[in-house]
């Protein structure tokens, strides 16, 4: 048993750091942790970059939260998906 876990982010460089570590401090070891980036224009990208290798980040034009969700939906490979807004 797998999980995913969801984080859709627009412009939030000031938040997604904390919402990512908040993930990876879980206890569950069977995770993982996937980050869509909705067309960031901010330092978004950058802070994002301080986790390569510990959490797998999507990046496409600024569609909206929705299809942020959806492209993480379609992304994951997890038997349960909960998502955690940046």
């Amino acid at each position: 048993m797998r999980a995913s876990l969801i984080i859709p982010t627009f412009n939030h460089a000031c938040f997604v750091g904390a919402a990512i570590d908040s993930a990876l401090a879980q206890t569950v070891s069977a995770f993982e942790v996937i980050v869509v980036d909705d067309g960031s224009t901010d330092e978004t990208p950058t802070v994002l970059a301080r986790y390569a290798g510990r959490v797998r980040v999507l990046r496409q034009d600024n569609r909206g939260l929705s299809a942020a969700r959806n492209a993480g939906l379609a992304a994951a490979h997890g038997t349960f998906v909960s998502f955690l807004d940046a």
